[in-house]
C-alpha cells in the first residue's frame, strides 16, 4: 500500500452523502481532500468545518473547470486523484421529462464526469502517476423503467470509464468504476422521489469502499459494486 501523506484528492459533490463521507475519511487516513460543489455557501461552510480547502465548482459549467482545476493546482500542488462524485437523480416516464431535466442530467452525471477527467488527466499522465475514481452506480448494471436518462448518464460513464481504465493503465494511472446501489443521501429527496433509505448503505460505507479502492497504487478496481445487505430483502 502507497503512503498517503499529502495526496491531494479532488472530491466533487462534497456538500452531503457520499462526498461528505468521503473527504472526512480520507482527511483522517492521511490524504489532502479537497472538497468542492456548486453551492459557494456550503462548501465555504463545510471547509470551514471540516478544516479542508474548498471550492465553487459546477462540473456543468465546462468553461470553468480548467479554471478552477489550474486554481487548485497553483494552491496545493498537483492533483494525486479526482473524485467524480457529483451527480443527479431523475426518475419518472421518459415522455413527461422537460428537455432542461434532461440536459442537466447529461450534463452533470455523463459530460461533468467526462470533462473533469479530461481536464487533470494530462498531467497524471505526464506524471506516470494518479487516479480517477468514478462514482458510476448499479443503475449501469442494469435496466428497469422510469430512469431512463439517469440511466443513460451511467451506462455512458461505464463505457468511458472501462476504456481510459484501458488507455491509462500501461502509463501509470488508475481509471476506477465504483457502482454502489442506494446510499442514505439527500439525493431522492433533492429530486422530489421517495425511497426506503432504511434499507441503503450509509455513506461512511460507501466512503470506506472508495478509500479502499485509492489505497493500494498497484491495484486497478475495475467495477467495484456494492450495496447494504438490507436491500435483497
Amino acid at each position: 500500500m502507497s503512503d498517503t501523506l499529502n495526496k491531494s484528492v479532488l472530491v466533487t459533490g462534497a456538500t452531503s452523502g457520499l462526498g461528505l463521507a468521503l473527504v472526512r475519511c480520507l482527511r483522517d487516513a492521511g490524504y489532502h481532500p479537497i472538497a468542492s460543489a456548486r453551492d459557494a455557501e456550503k462548501v465555504s461552510a463545510l471547509a470551514a468545518a471540516e478544516g479542508v480547502a474548498g471550492y465553487l465548482l459546477d462540473v456543468a459549467d465546462h468553461a470553468s473547470i480548467s479554471n478552477v482545476i489550474d486554481r487548485i493546482e497553483s494552491d496545493h500542488g498537483p492533483l494525486w486523484g479526482l473524485v467524480n462524485n457529483a451527480g443527479i437523480w431523475l426518475e419518472g416516464d421518459f415522455a413527461d421529462y422537460t428537455p432542461d431535466q434532461i440536459k442537466a442530467v447529461l450534463d452533470t452525471n455523463m459530460t461533468g464526469t467526462i470533462m473533469m477527467s479530461h481536464a487533470v488527466l494530462p498531467g497524471m499522465i505526464s506524471r506516470g502517476r494518479g487516479t480517477i475514481l468514478n462514482v458510476v452506480s448499479t443503475g449501469a448494471l442494469y435496466t428497469r423503467k422510469l430512469i431512463s436518462i439517469y440511466s443513460a448518464s451511467k451506462w455512458a460513464i461505464r463505457g468511458f470509464t472501462g476504456c481510459l481504465e484501458a488507455e491509462c493503465a500501461p502509463q501509470g494511472v488508475r481509471v476506477m468504476g465504483f457502482y454502489p446501489g442506494k446510499i442514505n443521501s439527500a439525493m431522492y429527496e433533492t429530486a422530489g422521489v421517495e425511497r426506503d433509505l432504511e434499507v441503503s448503505m450509509t455513506p461512511q460505507q460507501a466512503a470506506l469502499m472508495v478509500r479502499t479502492m485509492l489505497d493500494d497504487e498497484t491495484m486497478v478496481w475495475s467495477q467495484v459494486g456494492g450495496r447494504s445487505i438490507l436491500d435483497y430483502t
